[in-house]
């Protein structure tokens, strides 16, 4: 089977987060492809999907990294297997019904055989999903199984306030998804970007730790929850 990992960057990205980003992958032997284009993210995965002949394709945002990566190839192995795909666990919150949860092409495992298979959709926004939600969609009405991982801690609040995930909890800034990815948002937030940085570092030093986080599936969370 052939892999395929890509990333993509805009210009505007801090260097010292892409280094961040880096020193990752290379510390767990990724050999991603690194995509620097102002182009949407969407399209960009469309024409990734379109130009590749390999069997599985992997997405990772450029402020999304593995933390295990013994868990990442376990996603890998579940898509072989199935046939299928796998992202991180979302709800466009800014969309009707703002319930729907979709794989987030955040970090995003494909099967080419699937994606060809319902049609070779698009990722790019549409009336009723953001990006990569109407491959989702496409996979729910043919009855195709699929895979979410889903979050078990955050560490900060956006700015607008902590995203609800329908009725399984929250995400927020700095969310750890099933222990097998680290997911940043927002980094276009200085703050947050130093945030990345640090947690890279430390899973290269096999230091990171999110137990003192905030548990995404508390029931008590107190803060500001956007509307």
């Amino acid at each position: 089977m052939r892999i395929e990992f890509h990333t993509l960057y805009w210009d505007n990205i801090p260097k010292e987060q892409l280094s961040a980003h880096m020193k990752v992958m290379d510390h767990f032997g990724i050999p991603i492809n690194y995509h620097q284009e102002n182009v949407n993210h969407g399209l960009w995965m469309d024409r990734v999907f379109q130009q590749s002949d390999s069997d599985i394709i992997v997405i990772f945002d450029v402020d999304c990294v593995p933390i295990n990566k013994k868990k990442m190839m376990d996603c890998i192995t579940y898509v072989m297997k199935n046939k299928s795909f796998l992202g991180l666990a979302m709800v466009a919150n800014h969309i009707h019904p703002k319930s729907h949860i979709y794989a987030g092409g955040v970090f995003y495992v494909v099967d080419r055989g699937c994606w060809e298979k319902l049609g070779r959709p698009s990722f790019t926004e549409t009336r009723r999903g953001d990006t990569t939600e109407e491959f989702t969609y496409r996979a729910e009405e043919a009855g195709v199984r699929y895979r979410c991982l889903f979050p078990t801690t955050f560490e900060r609040e956006p700015v607008e306030g902590i995203w609800p995930l329908a009725g399984y909890g929250y995400y927020g800034i700095g969310t750890t998804y099933d222990d097998t990815v680290y997911h940043l948002f927002q980094s276009r937030i200085g703050n947050n970007m130093d945030l990345f940085i640090k947690r890279c570092n430390e899973i290269v030093e096999g230091t990171f730790d999110n137990s003192t986080h905030i548990n995404a599936r508390t029931y008590e969370y107190q803060g500001k929850i956007v509307p």
